[in-house]
């Protein structure tokens, strides 16, 4: 089991770099009204990736307004059920309207709508419900809040009924250069049978204002075995 998730993590940091590499082209506006996020991260018993964009049909996304969001997510993780080892997949997909309201000092977008999740175990596990192909509803909140000029606190949190997942994140960036900034996070996400918490530190590097690389890493608490985590994300504006 160790061995599988070190060459998870191995893979992860490839497609990390090919990530980077070939963002370096994206353009920069002064009001984007496209926002592309990518993602991946792996701890000692789990791999997930992630990946989307988010759209202002009307105005930017520098202003109060609607937006549409749509993404991708998926991974694998590996659990005890007894005394089996069980690895258990999810795949999902999502397109969301919302709307977004900025002012003064913070910002904060809501956005609903239909998700598709299909998850499977191996072996299979009886105990594990639901499984297979899954038509639900997803919500998400996602908050942010200046508290000084180089200091912001982020906030989100979800759940989608398909599979019955959830995720909570709560972080404050701290901008200790021109283009630099240090992360500290908190995190939770799981469904019923699998629960994670990270606790951890990400830097964040924006060459420019169309472009941002986070790294880092920390503890993950998992129901096998606790154990670091490494996370790569790549966000672009357009």
């Amino acid at each position: 089991m160790r061995a599988r998730s070190h060459r998870r993590l191995t893979i992860a940091a490839a497609f990390a770099f090919a990530l980077v590499t070939t963002s370096a082209a994206a353009s920069e506006t002064h009001s984007p009204r496209w926002h592309l996020f990518f993602g991946l991260d792996g701890a000692e018993d789990s791999f997930f990736g992630h990946g989307g964009l988010v759209w202002a049909p009307v105005g930017d996304l520098d202003h109060t307004g609607w937006r549409l969001r749509a993404s991708v997510n998926g991974g694998q993780f590996n659990y005890l059920a007894g005394t089996v080892d069980i690895t258990g997949r999810l795949l999902s997909a999502e397109v969301m309207p919302g709307f977004q309201w900025i002012g003064g000092n913070m910002g904060l977008t809501v956005y609903g709508g239909p998700t598709v999740q299909d998850q499977t175990t191996e072996p299979y596990d009886p105990g594990k419900s639901p499984q297979g192909t899954r038509l639900g509803a997803k919500a998400l909140v996602e908050g942010w809040l200046r508290l000084t000029d180089s200091t912001f606190l982020n906030g989100s949190a979800c759940y989608a009924t398909a599979a019955e997942t959830y995720c909570a994140r709560i972080a404050m960036s701290v901008d200790i250069a021109a283009n630099i900034s240090l992360e500290p996070e908190i995190a939770a996400f799981g469904e019923p049978g699998y629960d994670q918490q990270r606790y951890g530190l990400l830097i964040g590097y924006r060459p420019s204002r169309a472009i941002q690389i986070k790294a880092g890493g920390g503890w993950a608490v998992e129901p096998n075995a606790d154990g670091p985590y490494v996370a790569v994300q790549v966000k672009m504006w357009k």
